[in-house]
C-alpha cells in the first residue's frame, strides 16, 4: 500500500514537473526562426560570399596574387593609344581592359585576405549565403561583362598597334643605321684625304681601327629582347583562350547532359 502510494506520489510530481516547464516556456518569446520567411540578421563584417564591380576592376591582379588557395583567376588584355576606358569610381585610370574574371566558390577559404590589397574596393564580401549547388561547377563565378567579339577586337586592334610600332622602331632603327654609315663613309672620304697629305688622319691616328659606331649588336639584343616579351605576350594569351575554351566546354556539355 505504501508502495502504491510513492508511486502515485511521484508520477504526478513527475506530470507537474513537466507541466511547469511546458507553461513556463509558453509565455516566453520563441526563439525559433521561420526560414525563408524570416531571416535572422547577420552580424557585421560577415564573410559569405565574393562579389566584383567590374566596372571599378583595373586589372591589378592583386586579389589573385594574394588569394592562398588560388580561386581567383584574372585576364586583361592592354588597351590601345585610341581607347579611353574612362576612370573608376575611385579616380584611378584604367588602361587595362579586364576580358575574364572568375572566381571559384568551391575553393574559396572565406579569408577575405583579397579584399584589403584592392586599390579601387571593387571585390568585397556580400551577406549571400544561398548559393548552393548540386555542381561545382556553377560555383564559378563569372564577373567580365566583356562578349567575345568584344574581345577579339580588343587583341586585334592590340596586335595591330604593337607590329606598328615595331614597324616604327625597325624603320628608325635602319634609318640610324644609315646616317651612321653615311657618316662613317663621310669621315673615311676626309681621313684618305688628309693621309695622302700628311700620312696621318685628322686625328693623328690610324683610321683602319674599329667603326665608332658599335650599336649593331645592342639593336640586335634589343630586337631579341622585343621578340622574347612578343612571344610571352603571345603565349599567355593562348593559355587565357585556352581556360577559356575548356570551360565553355564544360558548360556546353553540362547543358546537354541536363537536357
Amino acid at each position: 500500500m505504501v508502495k502504491a502510494l510513492t508511486d502515485t506520489y511521484s508520477a504526478f510530481k513527475s506530470i507537474f514537473i513537466g507541466m511547469g516547464i511546458t507553461m513556463r516556456h509558453l509565455f516566453t518569446r520563441s526563439v525559433t526562426v521561420q526560414y525563408p520567411e524570416v531571416r535572422d540578421k547577420l552580424p557585421e563584417r560577415v564573410r559569405m560570399k565574393l562579389h566584383v564591380n567590374i566596372d571599378d576592376c583595373i586589372g591589378c591582379r592583386l586579389c589573385e596574387r594574394a588569394c592562398p588557395v588560388e580561386c581567383i583567376d584574372i585576364g586583361t588584355i592592354k588597351s590601345t593609344d585610341d581607347d579611353d576606358l574612362g576612370e573608376t569610381s575611385t579616380g584611378h585610370k584604367k588602361k587595362l581592359w579586364v576580358d575574364n574574371f572568375d572566381i571559384d566558390m568551391a575553393k574559396c577559404c572565406y579569408c577575405e585576405l583579397c579584399v584589403h590589397p584592392c586599390p579601387t574596393n571593387c571585390i568585397t564580401m556580400v551577406e549571400e549565403y544561398e548559393y548552393s549547388t548540386y555542381d561545382r561547377r556553377d560555383l564559378i563565378f563569372s564577373f567580365s561583362d566583356m562578349t567575345p567579339e568584344q574581345i577579339e577586337e580588343a587583341n586585334r586592334k592590340l596586335e595591330a598597334e604593337e607590329e606598328n610600332k615595331r614597324r616604327k622602331k625597325e624603320e628608325a632603327r635602319l634609318a640610324k643605321e644609315k646616317k651612321a654609315a653615311q657618316k662613317d663613309a663621310d669621315g673615311g672620304g676626309d681621313a684618305s684625304a688628309g693621309e695622302s697629305s700628311t700620312g696621318k688622319s685628322p686625328a693623328g691616328k690610324s683610321t683602319t681601327g674599329e667603326s665608332p659606331f658599335g650599336d649593331a649588336d645592342s639593336s640586335s639584343a634589343k630586337s631579341e629582347a622585343s621578340g622574347d616579351a612578343d612571344a610571352d605576350r603571345e603565349a599567355r594569351r593562348e593559355a587565357r583562350e585556352a581556360r577559356r575554351a575548356a570551360r565553355k566546354a564544360e558548360r556546353e556539355a553540362k547543358k546537354k547532359s541536363e537536357e
